[in-house]
């Protein structure tokens, strides 16, 4: 795990950098690797696609509830999301030691609750609960792992767009989201690529079922180190990685891929 950063150093950091929203994410070469530079986008210091996502879900809402584990970027940038929003935001993770991430949370303003067991099962449970009570307020609720039509819908319409020569793509998989998006994307655009899923968390074979069914036709599932490890290298040349996520597919890239990065976390910046 990362060494603990300051939460005020992490949101000067992250709100230190340019805004940049494309509406299509670039795809650049970096050590000879297209990469699909999802990670690029950035608003109010909040980047990646799923900060984009944050950002259209909660755009007239009361405030943001949300979830994630202690480590995973999804609860910075919610509440970054959140603090550009002027909105507050309630996020349920596990209990247990500071994090960069939810320092950088709290340094957002936003209420972190920290819940014991720290299981997945359990913080699902709470940010459901919490989720029914507010969202009859008017505020956006975006559970575990952004199981969200926003970040499906935004993920889909970018991979519609890759050039037809590209051959296969490589993809970190959480909760297996950005991987259904990507699926389906292609499949919406008739494009004929093969996708490779390097497996960073729980088994996501239940959502992909779900929101991309016949996913397994042109997917492999291959197996990263444990998530709460950080890969050796987390960088592509000159591009940082998050070390949780899309450096662990560097050991699967071959040639002719193209890596597709959905995010990188603020401490990636320090």
């Amino acid at each position: 795990m990362s060494p603990l950063t300051d939460g005020a150093r992490l949101l000067a950091a992250a709100t230190g950098v340019p805004d940049y929203t494309p509406t299509v994410t670039p795809i650049e070469e970096h050590a000879g690797v297209l990469v699909k530079r999802e990670d690029a986008w950035t608003r109010s210091g909040a980047s990646g696609a799923k900060a984009r996502a944050l950002f259209t879900a909660a755009e007239n809402a009361q405030g943001v509830v949300s979830a994630g584990a202690r480590i995973s970027p999804q609860l910075e940038r919610a509440a970054l999301v959140a603090h550009a929003l002027g909105i507050p935001a309630r996020l349920h993770t596990g209990y247990g030691k500071p994090t960069n991430e939810t320092q950088l949370a709290e340094a957002a303003g936003a209420t972190v609750f920290r819940h014991h067991p720290g299981r997945l099962t359990v913080i699902r449970a709470r940010y459901r609960a919490d989720a029914h009570t507010y969202k009859e307020a008017g505020w956006a609720c975006v559970p575990f792992g952004m199981e969200h039509p926003v970040y499906l819908a935004q993920v889909s319409e970018q991979a519609t767009r890759l050039p037809r020569e590209v051959g296969r793509v490589v993809v970190p998989v959480g909760s297996g989201m950005t991987l259904a998006a990507i699926i389906r994307g292609l499949e919406a655009s008739g494009h004929t690529a093969t996708v490779l899923g390097v497996r960073v968390g729980a088994d996501p074979t239940r959502l992909l079922d779900w929101y991309a069914p016949g996913w397994t036709e042109r997917t492999t599932l291959v197996d990263a180190i444990d998530f709460y490890d950080e890969a050796a290298d987390n960088h592509l040349g000159d591009l940082a990685l998050d070390p949780h996520y899309e450096a662990k597919c560097l050991p699967f890239v071959g040639d002719g891929d193209l890596l597709w990065a959905v995010g990188a976390r603020t401490s990636t910046l320090i």
